[in-house]
């Protein structure tokens, strides 16, 4: 009778540790999967923003004025005989 009262213990504290590292391994996987949704709702913001942005483009009327206004402020190209200057204090 005490050898099965041992083994009942065994099997109950061999089960409860079973559900502990499973317990443990779903949150942890949990915590992956919420990690990996908030990358994604952030990469969805960039990629709506872009959106955006080119869709203002679209609507643009002026669209020589805009590309001018992007050569000049990303590219730092300028017209022909056109001097320059850059305001360095700020770096």
């Amino acid at each position: 009778m005490k050898r099965f009262v041992k083994l009942k213990y065994i099997a109950i504290v061999l089960v409860v540790a079973y559900l502990s590292v499973s317990l443990v391994n779903a949150q942890f996987n949990l915590m992956t999967k919420r990690q990996q949704l908030a990358n994604l709702e952030k990469q969805e913001q960039r990629v709506q923003l872009e959106t955006n942005d080119i869709q203002r483009l679209l609507e643009i009327e002026d669209k020589e004025e805009y590309v001018e206004r992007i050569a000049r402020n990303r590219l730092g190209y300028s017209n022909p005989n056109e001097k320059v200057f850059k305001d360095i204090q700020g770096e």
